[in-house]
């Protein structure tokens, strides 16, 4: 008897929460490359001309953000997860307050007036929106424990997601400009690195401890083969293996070889972040 991809275990639930998954993988992105900027910014090394370029590029990320959020309401999915509604109703507009201080930035950068004051309030709305990300989720845990590492979680997806979308638009930077130092994107792909090895190990925790998971991880695997699968190439092996190539070749001043492996840990990481949040959801479903 032939089953339906849409009536099959699993799938239902899965596709009904792509809109949800795109939306926090997009505002992860502009949360963690917001961070990161700023992180680097603080050692001086970056050029106006590459600042103005992602400040553009964030605000970019945040309105597309905004547009997904408003598409399909967080808030909205509280009737298929165990997630905060309240907290994921304050989403939406938190992301807008992310878009209006990102614009100010922008305006100020491109305008000659900028400093690390006119990051602050991006700083600011991006950290609420990333504790709104966080309590949004953090109920799906069956405990607290567990509801702490899908919160921590949130954090190391913005990280990975950010230093990996800024590494890679730095590295294209140096193709332009070769002369610049390479401690800023040395510095890029090191949190990067970290964030890649974090991930895994507060992600199989809290895949664990959702409230209506199964005991057992095999469990879960087996019922999710291909989500779990893929989320295991695409948001771990192959971007810690292209991210750990990237960091020798920037220390030689390789950057056409370090953007590339930075552009393929981007392709692989994209998707990747996208089914791991697929895979929670499902599980919690």
């Amino acid at each position: 008897m032939h089953i339906s991809p849409l009536t099959a275990p699993g799938v239902p639930v899965a596709l009904l929460t792509v809109p949800l998954a795109l939306f926090v993988v997009l505002a992860e992105t502009t949360i963690g490359t917001v961070f990161t900027v700023l992180v680097l910014q603080t050692r001086g090394d970056l050029t106006r001309g590459f600042l103005r370029f992602m400040a553009l590029a964030e605000l970019g990320l945040a309105v597309l953000a905004l547009l997904a959020a408003l598409g399909a309401p967080p808030a909205s999915y509280v009737r298929l997860l165990p997630i905060d509604g309240a907290a994921a109703g304050l989403l939406p507009g938190l992301l807008a307050l992310v878009v209006v201080a990102l614009a100010a930035a922008a305006w100020a950068t491109w305008t000659g007036r900028s400093g690390l004051l006119t990051w602050l309030p991006p700083a600011l709305t991006c950290g609420a929106l990333l504790a709104a990300v966080a309590l949004t989720f953090v109920t799906m845990g069956g405990s607290v424990v567990d509801g702490l590492a899908i919160a921590g979680l949130a954090i190391v997806s913005s990280m990975v997601l950010g230093a990996a979308t800024t590494g890679m638009l730095l590295g294209h930077w140096y193709l332009v400009t070769p002369a610049l130092t390479n401690r800023p994107l040395l510095r890029a792909i090191a949190i990067l690195l970290v964030a890649l090895v974090v991930q895994p190990v507060l992600f199989v925790p809290g895949l664990l401890g959702l409230a209506r998971s199964p005991a057992s991880f095999s469990t879960i695997l087996t019922q999710n083969p291909t989500l779990a699968v893929l989320w295991a190439l695409g948001a771990v092996g192959l971007p810690l293996l292209a991210a750990g190539l990237a960091f020798p070749t920037c220390r030689m001043r390789s950057f056409m070889s370090t953007t590339g492996l930075l552009y393929l840990a981007m392709i692989a990481l994209l998707p990747g972040q996208l089914l791991g949040h697929l895979l929670l959801f499902v599980t919690a479903a």
